[in-house]
């Protein structure tokens, strides 16, 4: 255990006299990095001049003009790898370097960087491999189609998990540029676009959420949740009508979701339409019968609408299900003591006794006759 502990440090040792000796023309400067990208691919296009078979120029420069992108993406990880090294977070660091190099492979300063990370993320094989990049010992392999799809999808899915874990704080100027990182790996990903319309909506930039939502509906048509949110962006607005649209798109595509039942009851409501909300509520119940909540919520539009029975059976439900609704109790107790209600029982008994003295006066057949 010792030997391998002397092992390591000796690793570390070595790596840190390296990389304080990388020569200076490997520079971190944006553009000396991107003059490197163009000697490079230039000396990639010399060597399609040799072959044999001779290449249109036309393809060639399409050939130059996308490996001069991809490297010139390569430059801007990079750059974000030293961003997130400076507030000391080397797991996204190391990420970053990762994808820094698929991207440009032959940038060896990101191999030192990266060989750094991966000591101080105790990963010493890893850095060993990149201490031969560096040195030159060693050629970098590009990845493969498969490879470098699996490390797009795993960057996208830890910047949407940065992104969200920042939501939860209310640091939404750092959600956004997370959601945006991830959105440069998986550029047609719903859920991600959902996510950063809803933090340009939480910011108040609602001109960029409103544009972020409708890109989403494409990505993702079956995405109720995305119409759900713009629903309630567009009504926060004061554009009600096309709130209330959103949201029944969004109550068609999820039928089943008591939720958007109840934000649809929600906002028929706002609007005085008490019968539309009291529909949504109902059908709310149906989807969710044991919330107490939802039930006394639909007994207060049913009053209202001046169904007073049907109110009174929801908060009868309501109060079966959690007895502790003090208020829903003292609702249900005014509902029975309001006037028209005693008014409706005396109207009741008075109809009843007519009944009972129309019978009394009536003649009754003597006994034994038919």
């Amino acid at each position: 255990m010792d030997k391998l502990r002397q092992n390591i440090i000796n690793l570390i040792a070595v790596c840190a006299l390296l990389c304080s000796t990388v020569p200076a023309a490997l520079a971190d400067d944006a553009d000396d990095q991107r003059t490197a990208a163009e000697i490079h691919m230039q000396s990639q296009d010399d060597a399609v001049n040799t072959d044999t078979e001779q290449i249109p120029d036309e393809e060639r420069q399409e050939r130059f003009n996308a490996q001069v992108a991809e490297q010139n993406k390569g430059i801007e990880h990079f750059n974000l790898a030293r961003y997130y090294s400076s507030k000391w977070d080397f797991r996204m660091a190391e990420l970053e370097y990762e994808c820094a190099i698929m991207y440009y492979p032959a940038m060896k300063i990101a191999h030192r960087d990266f060989c750094l990370v991966s000591i101080l993320r105790g990963h010493p094989l890893r850095a060993l491999a990149e201490v031969f990049m560096v040195i030159g010992l060693g050629e970098p392999i590009p990845l493969n189609d498969q490879e470098r799809a699996e490390l797009k999808a795993r960057a996208a899915k830890t910047h949407y998990r940065e992104g969200i874990a920042a939501a939860r704080k209310y640091k939404w100027d750092a959600a956004i540029s997370e959601f945006q990182y991830a959105l440069d790996y998986a550029p047609d990903n719903g859920n991600i676009e959902r996510s950063l319309a809803f933090s340009f909506a939480s910011k108040g930039e609602f001109d960029k959420a409103e544009k972020a939502y409708t890109k989403s509906f494409g990505e993702s048509p079956e995405d109720g949740y995305s119409h759900a949110d713009f629903a309630f962006l567009l009504a926060d607005s004061g554009k009600k009508d096309r709130a209330i649209a959103q949201l029944s798109e969004a109550v068609k595509l999820e039928p089943k979701d008591p939720a958007l039942h109840v934000d649809m009851g929600w906002m028929a409501e706002s609007k005085g339409d008490f019968s539309e909300a009291a529909g949504e509520f109902k059908q709310a119940v149906k989807l969710s019968p044991n919330h107490a909540g939802l039930w006394a919520h639909l007994g207060r539009v049913l009053e209202r609408l001046g169904k007073n029975d049907e109110a009174k059976d929801a908060y009868e439900k309501a109060l079966v299900i959690d007895p502790k609704l003090d208020e829903t109790r003292q609702m249900l107790d005014d509902l029975k003591n309001k006037p028209q209600a005693k008014a409706d029982k005396s109207s009741a008994d008075q109809d009843e006794n007519s009944d009972s003295d129309k019978q009394e006066a009536s003649p009754t057949p003597a006994r034994g006759q038919s």
